[in-house]
Parts: structure tokens; sequence; C-alpha cells
């Protein structure tokens, strides 16, 4: 495919909104198999946050090998040339913060978690500890207590730890035993479907 990016006037800016168009675009186009040309005419103009928004998603995703073969980029001018080079010597810095916004994605849904299991803990706590007990396995008297007393608050501080609040409560002894129910079920299956084809 051969794609035509055009300032409509000679001081027209390029930025984040234009890199992230032809980033769909490009992303299409690949996903279709198909190679994608960009000629650049008479554009003078861009900024690091164009090329950071075409280019950085491009490369998280298909990786710089596959764009170097499917994806051209023609006709620059040395400034334009330069400031992709530049936001490029940029990458470590994107993939830093990308990595920073997938670590804080996970943090959130530990802290969500955890809010869930201590509000409950906390009402089971307050209202029925013997049921505490059966279900959340909390049965130390004075942690009872403890968790019991927890404010809103006290719930929102602790949850956003950063770790888990409380650990399961299966022992090793179960999961053996499930993938062993679950060995015997393909054998009977495969048992069954052995019987079927001599049957035939």
């Amino acid at each position: 495919m051969y794609l035509l990016v055009q300032s409509i006037q000679s001081r027209t800016l390029l930025d984040a909104a234009e890199g992230k168009n032809l980033a769909c675009l490009a992303r299409e186009c690949f996903f279709n198999h198909q190679p994608l040309i960009l000629e650049f005419v008479n554009v003078e103009q861009v900024t690091a946050h164009f090329c950071q928004a075409l280019l950085c998603p491009l490369t998280n995703e298909f990786g710089a090998d596959y764009l170097n073969q499917w994806l051209q980029i023609i006709n620059l001018s040395s400034h334009v040339r330069q400031i992709i080079q530049s936001a490029m010597g940029e990458l470590d810095d994107y993939f830093d913060c990308l990595e920073r916004a997938e670590a804080q994605s996970a943090d959130q849904e530990i802290t969500s978690l955890n809010c869930l299991w201590l509000i409950k803990a906390r009402d089971l706590c307050r209202d029925n500890p013997l049921f505490a007990g059966f279900m959340l396995g909390i049965s130390d008297k004075a942690l009872i207590e403890a968790i019991g007393r927890l404010s809103i608050e006290d719930i929102e501080h602790i949850a956003q730890s950063g770790w888990l609040c409380f650990a399961p409560r299966i022992s090793n002894h179960f999961f053996e035993y499930m993938n062993r129910k679950q060995h015997t079920a393909v054998d009977v299956l495969l048992t069954l479907r052995e019987g079927l084809n001599h049957g035939g």
C-alpha cells in the first residue's frame, strides 16, 4: 500500500494525533500482510510526539525487524529525518513508560482484590466471626478483632500496598488430585474413542 503524507501548508506541524492515525493505517496493512510505503511531501515540521505515536506502538507490537521489512518511509527532508532519528533514540524511555503503565495496571488489580477481600473479611469478623473462620479461614481471635475494627480508610491504605493480603487455603494435594482427575477423564475419552474405532 502506498500512502502520501502531505502537509496542507508548509508550516503545518504534524503531531501525535496524525502519528496515531498513520499507525492505525499501518496496523491494518500489516494484518492484511501488505507492506506500507509512506512518502512525505511538503512536510517540513513534525514533532517527536508524532514520531513516537507512529513508530513506537508499531515497534512494540510487530518488532523492529518486521518494520524494516514491511514499512518504508521515503522522501524525508533532512530536518524531519533528524527528528525521527532523535525520537527513535528515545525508544528506551518509551518502553520504560509502557512497562510502568502495565505495572500500575497489575497493581490496580491487586488493589481491587485486596479491597474486596478486606471489606468482606471485616463484615464477617464483625457480624459472624464463626463464619469468617469457615469461609475465609480467619480463626485467630486477635486477628478477627483487628480486622473487625478496620475503617474504610484503613482498608484502602492496606489494599494499596502492592501485595496480596491473603494466601491460598487450598493445598498442593488438592491441585494434584484435580490434575489426576483431569488426566483420568482424558484417558476415559481416549478409551471410548478407541472402542468406537474398533467397533467401526
